[in-house]
């Protein structure tokens, strides 16, 4: 079996990181259509709003330090707590992006040898973001099935 090709895998990675931006253009569509209640709405755990500030807090206070860190730039995260249920959905929408570009662009600009630099104990800089790709996965799992249950 041939060995992977690192930049093969790096391109992919990064892939799956960009697909987040895609869902959330397709989530633009929608959302005027949705009323506060299905995006607020913590019954069952975190509301899609929660969700989507997950996703923020960590590329911002974990995913992009890390990276930054890694390749010499060192930043401290800022400790925050956002009422996320509280802000509008079409500017946690821009939030998502936003955050989620600024760790491609760092991470695009990484040089190979820095993506096998351990990150955390036992990562790598890939195994760190196909973690976070991963974590997307079921952030945007479990918000289809809350919009499927109120819809």
């Amino acid at each position: 079996m041939p060995e992977p090709d690192p930049a093969r895998s790096r391109s992919a990675v990064l892939d799956q990181l960009r697909y987040l931006i895609d869902e959330i253009a397709a989530l633009r569509q929608i959302s005027p259509r949705l009323n506060e209640s299905q995006i607020t709405n913590t019954d069952r755990g975190l509301s899609v709003k929660q969700c989507y500030g997950a996703i923020i807090t960590r590329d911002r206070n974990k995913i992009l330090p890390a990276l930054k860190n890694i390749s010499g730039r060192k930043i401290t995260p800022k400790a925050s707590s956002v009422d996320w249920n509280s802000i509008p959905m079409k500017d946690i929408l821009v939030q998502v992006e936003s955050a989620r570009r600024s760790v491609i662009e760092v991470a695009e600009n990484l040089s190979s040898e820095a993506w096998s630099q351990q990150i955390t104990e036992g990562e790598d800089v890939f195994q760190f973001l196909l973690t976070a790709s991963q974590q997307d996965t079921d952030t945007l799992r479990t918000v289809a099935e809350r919009l499927y249950r109120t819809w």
